[in-house]
């Protein structure tokens, strides 16, 4: 029976080759990212921000609501 005599390298060598690996993988894929541009990015976070405010003042606006609805019935009790 022939053994094999080739021994695994150690741990550090086979982690170190594996992180290399995700690096190379990794630059590879960001490579193929199509990028927004600049003008895009800044009306799409006006946007954003915009819609934010506006979904905050309508959920702001129904706790005042639901708030004062609950004072006025717990007068009423």
């Amino acid at each position: 029976m022939a053994e094999n005599t080739e021994k695994k390298p150690n741990i550090f060598k086979r982690m170190g080759a594996r992180i290399a690996k995700f690096w190379r993988d990794f630059r590879s894929e960001m490579k193929k990212v199509v990028w927004m541009s600049g003008s895009d990015l800044r009306k799409n976070s006006i946007l954003v921000l915009v819609g934010v405010v506006v979904i905050s003042v309508v959920i702001g606006l129904i706790d005042f609501g639901l708030s004062q609805a609950i004072g006025a019935l717990g007068k009423l009790v």
